[in-house]
């Protein structure tokens, strides 16, 4: 005779669905992502997780992924930060995941290899709003599905506009206010493989791009034609030609007279580790430096080997920040 008690399948358990009245999308966030974290000041009725600054937003934007689960761009409002009509941005890539993480609240929560970039920006005491969407599992080192709509010529400037859009409708300083916020100066800044993403977004945006900050991220970018016609990307030259593309023509006066100066729009800043990288890295300085461009800076890392690959993030980013001229 069966066991009724075994007979009975215990159902699991469904959680209920994630609701907040304050955001009608947080069901579309993935699991464990929040919609909002705020400072330890937060007080009941909604007491939401703890996190540095001001606040940071969590948004759900379609970014065209191949797993659809990259769904959380993070969106860091430091302290003291005044909500003017038009904001300067650090918008950032991490680089290809390797099972450390899923999402961007995790990544930049400072557990993983120490990586705090919210605290670097709000320490820095700059104003300026960091963004950084969740990419796939291995987002560039050559364009690839995982890049998303960054794989595709000025992808960044429709998802810029698409931030200011869902910062409008859901940040209480601008929801108050009835403006959708514009963007300023940017900065694109990315570790490791997002190197191919910082490439293709530097060549192709038409907003302005002041610096672009590269750590460890000068990977091979693929291949250019298909099949025999097929060549692998020049990865140095190809960010040579991007430097010296970021001039533009002034005129100065001298003794009354209209001289010409090239002047250059953007700088840009590489970190290396990985003895591979740099080589690249310090080739491209040097094709820097006989082209006569002014606007490319290399530097080693503090410690420089394989295992330091994450200490470029860590050691540099902070230092890019305080150092930003555009902010």
């Amino acid at each position: 005779m069966v066991d009724p008690k075994k007979q009975k399948q215990k159902q699991p358990t469904v959680p209920p669905p994630r609701t907040d009245v304050r955001f009608d999308y947080v069901d579309k966030l993935p699991p464990g992502v929040p919609p909002v974290e705020l400072p330890p000041t937060s007080m009941f009725p909604y007491p939401p997780p703890i996190g540095p600054g001001t606040a940071t937003y969590y948004f759900p934007l379609n970014l065209g992924l191949p797993d659809g689960n990259g769904n959380a761009t993070g969106v860091f409002f430091p302290s003291g930060f005044a909500f003017p009509d038009k904001f300067n941005v650090i918008l950032y890539f991490h680089g290809h995941k390797q099972g450390d993480f899923k999402t961007i609240n995790q990544y930049w929560a400072g557990k993983l290899h120490n990586i705090r970039l919210r605290h670097d920006v709000n320490e820095s005491g700059k104003q300026v709003v960091l963004i950084a969407p969740t990419m796939g599992e291995s987002p560039g080192s050559a364009l690839n599905a995982d890049m998303g709509i960054f794989r595709d010529p000025g992808g960044a400037d429709g998802f810029l506009a698409e931030v200011a859009r869902w910062i409008r409708k859901y940040v209480p300083q601008y929801i108050a206010k009835g403006v959708t916020p514009g963007i300023g100066n940017i900065v694109l800044a990315g570790h490791s493989g997002a190197g191919a993403i910082l490439s293709q977004q530097a060549k192709t945006m038409k907003s302005h791009i002041c610096e672009v900050w590269g750590f460890d991220s000068m990977y091979a970018q693929g291949y250019t034609g298909t099949g025999r016609q097929a060549k692998p990307i020049d990865v140095t030259g190809d960010w040579k030609d991007a430097a010296l593309k970021a001039y533009i023509l002034e005129f100065e006066k001298h003794w009354g007279l209209p001289i010409p100066k090239l002047k250059p729009t953007t700088h840009f800043y590489f970190y290396w580790a990985e003895a591979v990288l740099g080589v690249r890295s310090n080739k491209l300085q040097e094709m820097a430096r006989k082209a006569g461009l002014t606007n490319v800076t290399v530097k080693a890392n503090a410690h420089v080997g394989l295992a330091y690959h994450f200490d470029t993030v860590t050691r540099n980013f902070k230092t890019r920040v305080a150092a930003a001229s555009c902010f």
